[in-house]
């Protein structure tokens, strides 16, 4: 089925996948402020006070070395700025933000699946398939995540292709990227669609958006003196240090972030499947960007459940075409129906896709909660197939504060090297630099990768 626009018909898969998706998360965000507040993760803590930092004269990537790129600095600026400087005040605008993306990155998926469907029950399902991993909706309760942002501008930039409009489609589309390394596979996708659509003309002002954000990012960093260190630790490093994995470790990895939601794995691979090879001409870009995002969690990048959510969005989208399939199925099957009857097996096959899918939703929340023996052996197994890794140093030979102590204390470290991830510690155990810099704001002598 070619891609419709809402224009064309009414649709109802909204009044079921809004208010399940608003209950959840303001249940979520309620129960934090009740029983959690103020508890902040590592990584929050870390784009947070970068973000202060930034007010108080701090450079990212000269005074702060990191390998993600700029945009989650910029949110974390403009959030701190409307804080004043009250760091509580930064951390809980940072939630409620970082909540109400991640609840727009549901909805979106749904528009896009209904986008490319037609159909209300595909579109919920594809919304409730991204509930299936619980961090979804329970990490933004501990601050910003760039994960978060690359998945909402990601599909924000699908839908606005998807809706003939290229420009803003590129923008959103640079802005993912900008937000997480592996964002950028949004941006083939949304060129691809715009020239599909519109021809060379839309596939032109798609890049050109991207090109905008791309060259305001470059003057900026430029103006600062910190290009080069960008382009050094948010592309070099993470290609030189990255964590050594298994394929098997990885498939492992993935089983757990998803636990019984793993069902849903082989029903999106036939989603698609059947696109490649039934509809590749107007729905290319669903398998492709499975296949690209795969790639990501496979080989590229996964240590942790936040690295998944990219791909589960297109996990999202090939349920939904699986979805699509099933109805239709079931409309051919019947002998000559009257419309209402028709109309009634339609309603009765919705109502059991949502509840079959809110099924799962729920068992993600017992496999996270209860750890059964599956869980268990997965990480066993998990463990297991990890290579092993000896470095040099480690963050504990590191002579600074703990993360949260760097926030909550508004300080200015004497380093560069106060965040100390493990690609951090690869990175000064591979190159010429050193716990102790002050400035990381060039580059290497040398990438020692034996």
């Amino acid at each position: 089925m070619s891609t419709r626009s809402l224009t064309q018909r009414r649709s109802n898969w909204i009044a079921v996948l809004g208010p399940i998706v608003a209950v959840l998360f303001a249940t979520e965000f309620a129960a934090y402020l009740l029983t959690e507040w103020p508890t902040i993760a590592i990584d929050p803590a870390f784009f947070q006070h970068t973000g202060w930092y930034v007010l108080e004269g701090g450079v990212p990537y000269v005074d702060v070395w990191d390998v993600n790129p700029p945009v989650p600095f910029a949110i974390t600026a403009t959030l701190a700025a409307i804080a004043g400087g009250n760091m509580y005040i930064l951390h809980l605008l940072s939630v409620i933000l970082t909540l109400l993306v991640a609840a727009a990155g549901v909805l979106l998926v749904g528009w896009v699946a209904f986008l490319a469907t037609g159909e209300d029950a595909a579109a919920v399902a594809a919304g409730l398939t991204m509930l299936v991993v619980p961090e979804l909706f329970v990490l933004p309760l501990a601050g910003v995540w760039a994960q978060f942002y690359a998945l909402f501008f990601g599909v924000l930039s699908l839908a606005l292709a998807l809706r003939d409009r290229p420009f803003q489609a590129g923008v959103a589309a640079a802005l993912s990227a900008g937000s997480w390394q592996s964002g950028v596979a949004f941006a083939p996708l949304v060129v691809g669609i715009a020239y599909q659509r519109t021809g060379g003309r839309g596939a032109l002002r798609a890049t050109a958006g991207g090109g905008a954000v791309a060259g305001v990012v470059v003057l900026v960093f430029a103006a600062a003196g910190a290009l080069v260190p960008m382009f050094v630790q948010t592309v070099i490093a993470p290609l030189v240090a990255g964590s050594p994995y298994t394929l098997a470790e990885r498939v492992f990895s993935i089983l757990l972030v998803f636990g019984y939601g793993s069902v849903l794995l082989p029903v999106a691979l036939y989603g698609w499947a059947y696109t490649a090879v039934r509809d590749v001409r107007t729905r290319w870009w669903v398998p492709a960007g499975g296949v690209l995002l795969g790639l990501q969690v496979l080989v590229v990048d996964l240590d942790g459940s936040t690295d998944t959510f990219l791909w589960l969005a297109f996990v999202a989208l090939g349920v939904a075409v699986t979805v699509e399939r099933a109805t239709a199925w079931r409309s051919v099957a019947t002998d000559r129906p009257s419309d209402d009857a028709t109309r009634t097996n339609r309603y009765r096959w919705k109502v059991v896709v949502a509840l079959v899918a809110g099924l799962i939703v729920l068992s993600g929340l017992a496999w996270n909660v209860n750890s059964p023996p599956p869980k268990s052996t997965l990480e066993t197994m998990e463990r297991e197939a990890e290579p092993d890794e000896h470095l040099p140093i480690s963050p504990d030979d590191a002579n600074s504060p703990s993360m949260r102590t760097v926030y909550w204390e508004q300080l200015k470290p004497e380093t560069c090297h106060y965040r100390l991830s493990w690609t951090e510690v690869r990175w000064i155990a591979m190159t010429d630099d050193r716990l102790n810099a002050e400035r990381c704001d060039g580059w290497p002598n040398r990438i020692d990768r034996g």
